[in-house]
């Protein structure tokens, strides 16, 4: 009976991180465009290419190693990939898990990472993203801090902190809010007590272990000869893409808007506004401690460094799941202790967590009764061995069946994914071109585009322009309807060259078929 009370709670989190994961199932939808890159990355590596030289994007190696990683695992399957966030999704809720249950108790721990769960669901859509493969990186660094007794002199622990958030900037830079929180909390602590070279050890520590990963990154570039590609794409470059739009303040607030966290963002908001309020009794009885002032500027950190490219999409604020179960686990605690006049930590034995979390279990599965049909099918297929495995949609299957495997595919509106399963190649590096912002496209980017394309023609051409409207169509028919709407053009990525590359498809291609949104073209016989 013992066991059944320990191991129900880590039940709940395996049902959880499915729930989390159930729109990534591989049997049933394709990969979002963002994945889908990423993917079609990973598999590049796994036939011998390197990023940054044989095809570009702006994100940090990790991301392309990971899934390369997973396919390996996977024998080239999406399963290999879905695996890896498994893995990583799961660890990060079992080091909030046990970190929080530490701090407060059973129940405020399963209740934060409860509403980190179902706002992770929210953010994640259909999976693979930077931000994703973090959150257990920076869970091991935020459990080494959290379960500190004090934070005072542990620099070996400080450094392995500095080294887990580095590994997360190797996957998207603006995921280190926590580290940023940690730095502020102990330098203010020790400085607060004038411990100055204690708070600057500390510091030098941390950055210490935060440049250990990039280091190793540099190097390993560096025997590839494209250590400054990786920098230049993965650093410098996002300093250009951040400053390529102009921002206005509410910009900032943008995690609480129509593509945020919904309430999940709202009520860890309100958390945080009660954890001003104890730090602020806690401060004039000169009680702050390190945690609570990590907790002051964690969250404001995280709304910051989430919307500095100024540009809002949801999964940017995957990023905030760590934070949303720790504030709430904390304002869970706050109210245990109010109503009940009693410590959380006193008030939940093990036995009550067990309870309530076999009930929860039974409340997911009947509160998205969809996951657990999915899942359940998926599991039939491979017992029974009946039915694919792993979905394909029409317009990758239709590219698969009618060009050969040495043959290159070019995706006009990138979507990789499509390049991915149907395991054909691109012409081009710079395969997010069409959609760079202004301010951000150089002209060297453009001519290799352009260079790419007329000089290694691609077989077929998939213009898929109108899925999302964000560029012009390479027929002209369509691209003349596209310009006749109002106001259309003006929101269109326009680049100076597109002219050539329009003039380049009519003289070289035609028009083969339409999968709907994308028409398909096909090179012209010599």
């Amino acid at each position: 009976m013992s066991k059944i009370r320990f191991t129900l709670p880590y039940i709940f989190l395996f049902v959880l991180t499915a729930l989390v994961l159930d729109l990534g199932n591989p049997s049933f939808d394709k990969p979002a465009r963002d994945g889908g890159f990423f993917l079609y990355a990973g598999g590049q590596i796994l036939d011998g290419k390197i990023p940054y030289q044989d095809f570009w994007d702006s994100k940090g190696p990790a991301i392309f190693y990971i899934n390369a990683l997973g396919l390996w695992l996977g024998g080239g399957s999406r399963w290999g990939v879905w695996l890896v966030e498994f893995v990583c999704i799961f660890g990060a809720f079992l080091l909030l898990y046990r970190v929080l249950k530490k701090q407060w108790g059973i129940g405020a721990a399963l209740f934060g990472v409860t509403i980190a769960g179902l706002g992770l669901r929210f953010a994640l859509g259909y999976g693979n993203y930077t931000e994703e493969y973090a959150l257990l990186f920076n869970a091991a660094g935020l459990y080494l801090f959290l379960s500190m007794e004090e934070a005072d002199r542990n620099y070996w622990k400080f450094f392995w902190i500095g080294a887990l958030f580095g590994v997360s900037f190797t996957f998207r830079a603006n995921n280190i809010g926590g580290l940023f929180a940690i730095l502020g909390a102990v330098f203010l602590f020790h400085a607060f007590k004038r411990n100055i070279m204690v708070a600057s050890r500390t510091v030098l520590a941390t950055l210490a272990g935060f440049a250990l990963p990039l280091l190793l990154w540099t190097l390993y570039f560096a025997l590839l000869g494209g250590a400054g590609d990786m920098i230049d794409a993965s650093i410098v470059f996002n300093f250009s893409y951040s400053a390529a739009k102009a921002r206005e303040w509410q910009d900032l607030f943008g995690g609480f808007g129509k593509y945020g966290l919904s309430w999940y963002g709202w009520f860890t908001l309100f958390a945080w506004f009660v954890l001003v309020l104890r730090a602020l009794i806690s401060f004039m009885q000169r009680k702050l401690s390190v945690f609570e002032t990590f907790l002051l500027i964690w969250f404001p950190i995280e709304i910051l460094l989430s919307n500095l490219s100024g540009r809002n999409f949801t999964h940017y604020y995957i990023s905030w799941v760590l934070a949303v179960a720790v504030y709430c686990a904390f304002l869970f605690a706050e109210f245990w202790q109010v109503t009940f006049k009693i410590s959380s930590l006193e008030g939940w034995s093990d036995g009550l967590g067990a309870y309530v979390s076999l009930v929860m279990i039974v409340a997911l599965l009947a509160v998205f009764p969809s996951s657990g049909l999915r899942y359940g099918q998926t599991l039939r297929q491979l017992f029974m061995r009946s039915g694919a495995m792993t979905y394909v949609d029409p317009l990758s299957a239709y590219v698969r069946e009618n060009t050969r495997p040495d043959d290159l595919v070019l995706t006009w509106y990138p979507e990789m994914g499509v390049s991915f399963m149907a395991g054909r190649t691109s012409p081009v590096k710079y395969l997010y071109y069409p959609l760079f912002l202004e301010g951000s496209l150089t002209d060297k980017i453009e001519s290799t585009y352009i260079e790419d394309l007329t000089t290694s023609r691609p077989e077929m051409i998939l213009d898929c322009s109108r899925s999302v409207d964000a560029i012009p169509s390479l027929d002209p028919t369509i691209r003349e309807e596209q310009y006749s709407i109002p106001g259309l053009k003006k929101k269109m990525y326009i680049q100076p060259g597109m002219e050539k590359v329009f003039s380049f498809v009519f003289e070289n291609y035609h028009v083969e078929t339409a999968i709907e949104p994308c028409i398909i073209f096909r090179l012209n016989a010599r």
